[in-house]
């Protein structure tokens, strides 16, 4: 049976020289069939030719506002199928099918830094979680942590309510940190 390879990628601005010969080399050494790019800062619109070079030929998208935030989902058609069934300004909910593989569902999130945008987000997942019959794979950026370990600042935050509603929020849903390959904050 063929794996199928997502990769996520806060590449925080897309577009320039740099991710594009970046993201070329992913691809090359990684062959992912999905991307999900969060923080793309430009619209998909600057850069829809250079994913179509690249073989992939169908996007979700969510475009920045004034160059903040953005998250894109692009795709191979000829090795997966992927149907968008609600696009939101923090998360893209997907069906994907795949041959030999059941079909399941992926949401894609980059979260709000407003509280009060980040808590409807939780609460709409809350409410898709139990429902959920397919198996799923909720990720991409929450803009918070589990614990002070996975935070980088030069402030020091005792404070765990944070880190500890944001656990409760994951459990909710009955979620699993998969943890991450790569550098401390991936």
């Amino acid at each position: 049976m063929d794996l199928l390879k997502l990769l996520f990628w806060n590449c925080r601005g897309a577009g320039n020289k740099i991710f594009k010969r970046n993201l070329v080399e992913i691809i090359r050494s990684h062959k992912p069939e999905i991307l999900i790019l969060m923080e793309t800062k430009v619209a998909f619109s600057r850069m829809g030719n250079f994913f179509n070079r690249l073989g992939f030929t169908a996007s979700t998208i969510v475009d920045p506002v004034s160059r903040v935030s953005g998250f894109w989902i692009v795709w191979y058609t000829n090795h997966v199928n992927v149907k968008a069934s609600s696009v939101g300004s923090q998360d893209i909910h997907t069906t994907v099918h795949k041959k030999d593989y059941e079909e399941w569902v992926l949401v894609a999130v980059y979260a709000s830094q407003n509280p009060t945008l980040k808590e409807e987000l939780w609460n709409e997942l809350e409410e898709v979680a139990n429902n959920m019959e397919k198996s799923w794979l909720v990720a991409g950026d929450f803009n918070d942590y589990t614990s002070q370990s996975e935070r980088r600042s030069f402030s020091i935050n005792q404070s765990s309510t944070k880190s500890q509603k944001f656990l409760e929020r994951i459990n909710n849903c009955n979620l699993i940190d998969l943890g991450s390959l790569g550098p401390r904050m991936t």
